[in-house]
């Protein structure tokens, strides 16, 4: 009985979502920018970032770090490279709205 109760405990643990897994939603105007260091998502500075439609967002490096732009209404994925060294990539859901 205890086998089967630690089995279905790592079961359940194994099946539940792990939020760093989905992509961080971010949602910008039109001509509107956000620092990625001011939204806590990833360790700063940040670079490296790829964005799969980069007519729908531009990624520049500012003052304030890396920053996305919205440059059209769309959505699209984009990702960017964390200072802690180990190589590790956030990934961004991106939606411009007008």
């Amino acid at each position: 009985m205890r086998l089967f109760l630690l089995l279905a405990l790592i079961a359940s643990a194994a099946s539940a979502a792990d939020p760093g897994t989905e992509p961080f939603p971010i949602s910008l105007k039109t001509g509107k920018s956000i620092a990625l260091c001011k939204t806590g998502s990833i360790t700063c500075p940040a670079a490296s970032p790829i964005c799969d439609d980069t007519s729908v967002v531009e990624a520049t490096t500012t003052a304030e770090g890396l920053v996305f732009k919205g440059l059209k209404e769309g959505s699209t994925l984009c990702s960017a490279a964390s200072s802690n060294g180990l190589g590790s990539r956030r990934v961004y859901r991106v939606t411009v709205t007008p």
